[in-house]
């Protein structure tokens, strides 16, 4: 499987909040993460040492908080906090913006977002599989969430 990242319908500007798969750029440094594969690279580097691969180039942002949406059949089924202050929440109606937007979303998948003086921004998307539960322990909804995942795993 792929790495999700970003999807195409949350690339707009007030989920992203940043430049984000930077072409080219004058910024010092980037933030640069692998398109193809998942837990791949990932990193801050100078602009002129970008490894060889292929990657997500974004600016690099503060982020204050951030915090994994758990979502299945569209629905946003938990929230938790993982990193930052844990004080400085996201605005959830942002969040199921996202969600609403994400029409090729996958059954079950993570939506990770962050909050900076810019407001709540998207961080990246995930399958639901090998991901942190931070404390969600919804366990009517976990097994069918990981059923979706498997599913989609071995139809491919």
């Amino acid at each position: 499987m792929k790495p999700l990242n970003i999807p195409v319908e949350l690339q707009k500007s007030e989920y992203l909040k940043r430049a984000y798969n930077i072409k080219q750029t004058t910024f010092p440094k980037v933030f640069i993460k692998s398109k193809d594969k998942i837990k791949g690279y990932t990193g801050i580097v100078p602009t002129d040492s970008i490894p060889e691969g292929n990657y997500i180039i974004s600016e690099i942002i503060d982020i204050d908080s951030e915090w994994r949406t758990f979502v299945y059949n569209g629905d946003m089924v938990g929230l938790q906090y993982y990193s930052g202050d844990f004080t400085v929440f996201p605005n959830v109606l942002t969040i199921k913006d996202m969600i609403n937007d994400y029409k090729s979303a996958p059954k079950a998948y993570t939506l990770d977002v962050g909050v900076n003086k810019n407001g709540t921004f998207i961080i990246e998307c995930h399958d639901f599989f090998s991901c942190g539960m931070y404390g969600f322990a919804d366990y009517k909804v976990i097994p069918a969430m990981f059923i979706a995942t498997w599913n989609k795993l071995i139809s491919k």
